[in-house]
């Protein structure tokens, strides 16, 4: 069937014919079933009236089974042939017990309005057809059961025939329209639903599934639609995901497949055979780009016979959304970065040390998690002799020690200056002290500034360790790993120092002195 026959229902729940149901297409087919039953109740009175016996009971009858067929074709939005056979059969049963069988022209036009809104082209010929036939058999039928010639002149009834034919005409083209646009609101609806939703999307991963939600109610609104998203994969094509109806899903396709234009995202569709015997059935295809911030991409377009410009319209819509809301989630992403990151080190800064060490907290507690507080022994020597550009680089390069000497699931972060903060998660204080003194080794190997012909440089570092203690908070914690560097510095410098409560005393005293 074609698109005309499916129509579309905006709301897809049981239809029923007393209520109107949703959308401008099956409201005017409503309408229509109405139509055709009030063409058929107009025919009653003279039958009423004049028919006796059988000729009574064969018109109601034909009257039930016309009604009945209609609603059954109403429900099942679908037209087969045997149905429009019994209404061709019930349409004589009345013309033969009406007193004027002309009148069942009413009849015919009224079941031809509505039933030219379901069905193929061929059906709907086939239709006039049947309905012109029926009408015709009167004249051999009537001289059979009454006995006389018909008083229906057959001149009107040739009149009458291009009048079916153009009926037919006419009403499919209004359904085709009516459906086009019952199709084109749904997919308005799609574009306008996910482009909300999308506003406050910045995971790429939900992005895309709202974008494949989105792919398969525009497949639901629009019949026959057909979506695959692909990306270039070495020599062949990945098939990401597909929405609408496949015989066999694929999953990779071969790169001849699609005419690609090296340098840029242009492609078009070169062999549409695979894509096809995918489906199952010919389809037309268009090619449009789908960019990522990672990848090149692109979305496949199949619908059948040809391809409706409104249509292509739409799913480029919401392939402009997505590629939207794709980068402002890149864009978030970057500034979140920023945000997070040490500019000179790419360590995390200290709001991001401090935001992770309260999550630890928070989850783990006080067990076993340590803080490493980190300052560079005569440093300030470095920037006085060479500049604070060869400060720069050896802080760099101690970045780069402190990620060799620690996991990755610890957090390493600059706090400013030449002070340096490492979170060990799941770790006793017994390793704690061991990953410390690695570092304070580590730091203290001579540092090549500028290349091989640069100038080496040495420094130390004193480093304090604290650990995670009932009632302590983050400022807290980090307070006690500072106070013990300090300590280690008092102590001679390039050494570790665990944090004891009496620190805190003498940490006291000092800033009395001072």
């Amino acid at each position: 069937m074609d698109a005309a026959s499916h129509g579309l229902v905006l709301d897809r729940g049981r239809t029923h014919a007393f209520g109107r149901p949703p959308g401008v297409a099956e409201g005017i087919r409503w309408l229509f079933l109405w139509l055709a039953v009030v063409s058929v109740a107009l025919t009653l009175p003279g039958v009423l009236v004049t028919a006796r016996g059988g000729l009574l009971v064969l018109a109601l009858a034909a009257v039930l089974a016309l009604t009945a067929s209609w609603v059954f074709g109403y429900r099942s939005k679908t037209a087969p042939v045997w149905l429009d056979i019994v209404d061709a059969v019930a349409i004589i049963g009345i013309a033969l017990a009406s007193p004027q069988p002309e009148s069942v022209v009413i009849v015919v036009f009224g079941a031809l309005w509505f039933r030219s809104l379901y069905g193929s082209a061929w059906q709907a010929l086939l239709r006039v057809c049947l309905y012109a036939v029926a009408m015709g058999s009167l004249f051999a039928l009537w001289p059979v059961v009454f006995g006389t010639a018909v008083r229906t002149e057959p001149g009107l009834y040739l009149a009458v025939l291009p009048t079916l034919f153009f009926t037919v005409v006419i009403a499919r083209q209004l359904g085709k329209s009516l459906v086009a646009r019952d199709q084109s609101i749904g997919r308005d609806r799609v574009l306008a639903a996910t482009g909300s939703q999308l506003l406050g999307a910045t995971d790429p991963e939900a992005i895309i599934a709202l974008a494949w939600k989105a792919s398969t109610e525009f497949c639901a609104a629009t019949p026959g639609l057909r979506l695959l998203r692909v990306l270039a994969d070495g020599s062949a094509l990945r098939v990401e995901g597909t929405a609408g109806s496949f015989r066999t899903a694929p999953t990779r396709l071969t790169a001849e497949v699609l005419f690609t234009r090296p340098g840029s995202s242009y492609a078009r569709i070169l062999d549409p055979a695979p894509l096809n015997a995918a489906v199952g059935t010919p389809v037309m295809w268009e090619c449009l780009a789908f960019e990522g911030r990672d990848h090149r991409g692109w979305l496949l377009v199949g619908a059948p016979k040809r391809m409706p410009a409104e249509v292509l319209l739409s799913v480029r819509g919401l392939v402009a959304q997505v590629a939207l809301a794709i980068r402002t989630s890149d864009a978030h992403r970057d500034l979140t970065t920023l945000a997070r990151t040490d500019s000179l080190t790419l360590l995390d800064n200290r709001s991001s040390f401090l935001t992770g060490l309260a999550e630890t907290l928070a989850e783990a507690g006080s067990r076993e998690t340590q803080v490493l507080f980190l300052d560079l022994d005569d440093f300030k020597d470095v920037n006085d002799a060479l500049g604070h550009g060869a400060g720069d680089a050896l802080l760099v390069d101690v970045a780069a020690r402190l990620l060799r000497c620690s996991r990755p699931t610890d957090l390493c972060a600059r706090l400013g200056g030449d002070e340096f903060a490492v979170l060990l998660r799941n770790t006793t204080p017994e390793a704690a002290a061991s990953v410390a003194q690695r570092m304070v080794e580590a730091i203290n190997a001579p540092f090549l500034l500028g290349g091989a012909g640069g100038r080496s440089v040495q420094v130390g570092a004193s480093i304090g360790v604290a650990t995670a203690a009932p009632g302590v908070d983050v400022e807290g914690l980090v307070h006690r790993a500072d106070v013990a560097m300090y300590a280690a510095k008092a102590r001679g410098k390039n050494r570790v120092e665990f944090f004891t409560p009496g620190l805190l005393h003498t940490d006291r005293d000092l800033t009395a002195r001072s």
